[in-house]
Parts: C-alpha cells; structure tokens; sequence
C-alpha cells in the first residue's frame, strides 16, 4: 500500500450543483497534489476510481455533493462508515455512487480506506 491521500472529486457537471466535487478539483491550487497527496476528478467514472482504489491509499477524501444534507451552500464533513453504506443497484460505468464504488472495491478483492467526505 502506497502512502498517499486520494482527493476525489466526484459529480455530474451537467447537473448543476451535483457537479460540486468536479468544481472544487478544478479550482484547489494543483501545488497542493504532490507525491503524497493526489487530486483527481472523477466526474461520473465510478470504475475508474474502484480501479484506483486498488493500487491503495492511506486515506481517501471524497468531494461530492450531499442530497437532503441542510440548506444550500451548507458544507458537511464527516467519516464514511463503510459498514452501513449499501449500494441499492450494481456499478454504472456512467454514474458515481460511493457506496457501489466501495462495494466493487471490496468484490475486487480490495478495502476501502479510510475516508472522509466534504459535501
């Protein structure tokens, strides 16, 4: 396992505020990625961050938009618990949803890690 820290951007840029996380990879300075800490925008490619996964990191920081979450504008930040997150249908190459990310990460063979999410 590489130690590292994986910030992934994740969202759909076409449906407005659902394209947060792509919107805050796009605008952090990139002097902030270096060999420890990498930032990447996923935008809808659920497969490609799972495949990722795989190579491992020491923590994972997803940034993503959260439904039902408050008032608009209003920032959570919080730890995953991968244990209650159940994925309700199978991987979608063209949607992101965390918990069938993680769930076909674990079907991989691989282990979530630890992980916190802006949104």
């Amino acid at each position: 396992m590489t130690s590292r820290i994986l910030v992934a951007g994740i969202g759909n840029i076409f449906l407005g505020d659902d394209g947060f996380g792509p919107e805050v990879i796009r605008h952090v300075p990139q002097r902030l990625a270096g060999s420890r800490v990498q930032l990447v925008d996923y935008g809808i490619k659920g497969m490609h961050l799972a495949y990722d996964l795989l190579d491992g990191c020491e923590a994972l920081i997803l940034i993503d938009a959260i439904p039902s979450r408050g008032a608009p504008g209003t920032i959570h930040v919080f730890e995953a618990d991968h244990e209650s997150l159940t994925a309700t249908v199978g991987l979608d190459a063209h949607a992101m949803d965390p918990a069938a990310v993680f769930a076909s990460l674990n079907a991989l063979g691989g282990t979530p890690p630890y992980t916190i999410v802006i949104g």
